[in-house]
């Protein structure tokens, strides 16, 4: 073996342990997709909404649907008992004939691509801070990201990744000028499931103000907008204080729920 094939192969393998690892890295980054909107995903979220209202009106939530007769006569049923899945056909007429536009989503589309980057670093971010902590947030390769008009301001689906997020025609979102405040949210509400949540039998406040403490400890330079809600069980304020704090979560709650 001559002195420049030694040479030309020391300079192969002093690349592939250079390179190598950052290809894996980006084969693992974890994504958002921005979805089309749809009448059915529309139709789907005018029933939640309408079928939870008497819920989200005594937590004091914002509720926004559709203008119309038959949305009123579906509430006034919600609130009686007597709504169900059969409803969903009328809502998705309604919809259909009388409301669905979609140039009303243009907007606020356009808004969570500008910000797509800033939240996948930040999901990137706790996929890696979360090995040295002592619960397990859950992620998935894919966020789906869904728009609504209708709702309370965000949703989340912990089986599926999937975030709805509250919008208007003008590309405006409830409570913060940047959609990535409520996406974050949405997916450490997901992240939180299972680990902290359903373990330790976190009542609603609870579980809304350990999300905003979360959001707000971790990612406070990234999201400077955001803020902890006027809701919520303000007693956890004085477990969790500081970032240090979060790689303990679990052992911080089970001190705290006893």
């Amino acid at each position: 073996m001559t002195v420049n094939t030694k040479l030309f192969q020391t300079i192969v393998i002093a690349f592939l342990l250079v390179f190598t690892p950052k290809v894996i890295s980006q084969q693992n980054t974890i994504e958002i997709e921005i979805m089309p909107p749809s009448i059915d995903q529309e139709a789907t979220s005018v029933w939640r909404t309408i079928n939870d209202i008497a819920f989200f009106e005594k937590q004091g939530y914002r509720v926004n649907l559709p203008k119309g007769e038959v949305i009123d006569a579906l509430i006034a049923k919600s609130k009686k008992g007597t709504f169900g899945n059969e409803d969903y056909a009328s809502i998705y007429t309604f919809l259909e004939t009388e409301v669905f536009d979609k140039n009303d989503y243009e907007l606020a589309m356009e808004s969570v691509k500008e910000k797509k980057q800033l939240i996948e670093e930040i999901i990137n971010e706790i996929a890696e801070a979360k090995e040295s902590w002592d619960w397990n947030f859950k992620t998935f390769d894919r966020y789906p990201i869904v728009f609504t008009l209708y709702g309370t301001g965000g949703s989340y689906d912990p089986d599926t990744g999937k975030v709805t997020l509250f919008t208007n025609a003008n590309g405006q979102f409830m409570n913060y000028k940047s959609p990535a405040n409520t996406i974050v949210h949405e997916i450490s509400h997901m992240g939180m499931e299972s680990s902290l949540v359903q373990k330790h039998k976190l009542s609603h406040s609870l579980k809304e103000r350990l999300v905003d403490t979360f959001v707000y400890l971790q990612f406070k330079t990234q999201l400077p907008e955001y803020r902890i809600q006027n809701m919520g069980d303000t007693k956890l304020d004085d477990a969790v204080k500081n970032q240090e704090d979060i790689a303990q979560l679990d052992e911080i709650l089970t001190k705290f729920v006893e």
